[in-house]
């Protein structure tokens, strides 16, 4: 994924980011009320994203959550935050949220981003501190493009752990739904011989 910021002298309201979102062709965040173009994925991204489509879809029939892709808006803060995660796990069936036509999910249990050279320091910095004072989060996930590495931020009690999983023969934990994935499915079918990426 490739990102850059739209207008930066402009601060924006959520009401005028919502209304300007709801009829715009591509994608685009508001962080702190700042406006950022999402400007599309590479092969690595892409192939991670539809390997996670494949992995959760009989997790979440079998233990009652909805996974949702990037193309779901995602609610932090009314006045300032809507975000694209790569992908979302909800418990039971997320409520659809309207604003001058533009849809958008809350409370998310799981949220995963696949790490990009152009959106990783955002991902790991003000995004994971947004995402981590979610009331409802129970895991946010960083997905290394580059290698077999996996970063899960675990909520226990109320604070946050960090664990580090690595090589395709390891698996990772994921307490809600209670489910294990192999690295070698996350990461099946990506070349890392590869070294361009977005």
């Amino acid at each position: 994924m490739f990102v850059k910021q739209y207008s930066p002298d402009k601060l924006w309201s959520a009401d005028e980011y919502l209304a300007w979102e709801s009829v715009q062709e591509f994608k685009n965040e508001l962080i702190d009320k700042r406006v950022w173009l999402m400007l599309g994925a590479g092969l690595r991204h892409a192939s991670i994203s539809v390997n996670l489509i494949q992995i959760f879809h009989h997790i979440c029939e079998e233990r009652d959550f909805t996974a949702l892709g990037s193309r779901a808006c995602l609610e932090i803060d009314p006045e300032s935050t809507f975000v694209y995660p790569d992908f979302m796990l909800f418990a039971g069936m997320p409520q659809e949220h309207f604003r001058f036509n533009q849809c958008f999910f809350k409370d998310p249990t799981v949220v995963f981003e696949i790490l990009s050279p152009s959106t990783e320091d955002m991902d790991r910095g003000r995004k994971k501190a947004l995402y981590l004072q979610l009331e409802s989060l129970q895991t946010y996930i960083l997905i290394s493009q580059d290698r077999p590495l996996i970063e899960a931020h675990l909520k226990t009690g109320g604070d946050w752990q960090t664990v580090k999983i690595a090589g395709l023969e390891s698996s990772l934990d994921i307490p809600a739904p209670d489910c294990e994935i192999p690295l070698s499915d996350v990461y099946r079918r990506v070349r890392f011989e590869e070294t361009r990426q977005i």
